[in-house]
């Protein structure tokens, strides 16, 4: 069951309306991950101000200087990444990061790993030991299956054979949950806590042995 502080923060996130200026949609953690270019965890060590528009006050840049401690996401294009960036403006879509480790979803502009608001990050000792699994191992296996949120208002088809369904966010365990692919093509939710079986994915048989998915290590 996820705390207090977990469900704030992911209540914070499916906000719609986030500031003045900067709005974001829902969205279910999987889809963070799949649409991210960089999933990682890392620690902040430290950041400083990058100046703009010197006649426009706040018109800056947050760079964080991190250690990466492990990449979920992206490793063929992290290479050598020390900092994060960010907007100094949280109408502008900033967010404030304070030192210690974090979950950390991004993407590459202009050669740098960026964050905004609208993006999944999260104290990594906030996460329950389900969704860091779902964001080491799970989540990959099901970047060809879509989400399909199904709200008050909103006609529910009968489920597509690549769809996994959400009736609501009101659950909270529906994000403890990764919609995975089947060998038979098919997608749905698995709610497990061990290793699925090879009839579950289609991509399980391709691990590499000297990665055992699904571990409950805390990397």
């Amino acid at each position: 069951m996820m705390g207090i502080p977990l469900c704030a923060a992911l209540l914070l996130l499916l906000c719609v309306c986030l500031s003045e200026s900067c709005t974001c949609g829902p969205g279910h953690p999987q889809e963070f991950f799949c649409t991210s270019d960089i999933v990682m965890r890392a620690e902040v060590t430290g950041e400083k101000i990058i100046p703009g528009d010197e006649n426009i006050k706040g018109m800056g840049e947050i760079q964080y200087e991190i250690k990466v401690i492990k990449v979920f996401k992206g490793s063929d294009r992290v290479k050598q990444i020390h900092h994060v960036y960010t907007s100094e403006m949280p109408s502008m879509c900033g967010t404030r990061l304070d030192h210690g480790q974090y979950l950390l979803t991004g993407n590459i502009m202009s050669e740098r790993f960026s964050v905004t608001l609208c993006d999944f990050i999260m104290r990594w000792d906030s996460l329950s030991l389900m969704l860091k699994n779902n964001f080491k191992y799970r989540y990959q296996m099901g970047c060809d299956c879509k989400i399909f949120m199904c709200t008050e208002g909103r006609p529910c088809p009968s489920n597509n054979k690549n769809e996994c369904m959400l009736t609501g966010w009101s659950s909270w365990s529906v994000h403890e949950h990764a919609c995975i692919r089947h060998s038979d093509g098919s997608c749905s939710w698995f709610t497990g806590t061990d290793k699925p079986s090879t009839n579950d994915t289609i991509d399980v048989s391709d691990w590499p042995k000297s990665e055992t998915p699904f571990s409950t290590d805390l990397l």
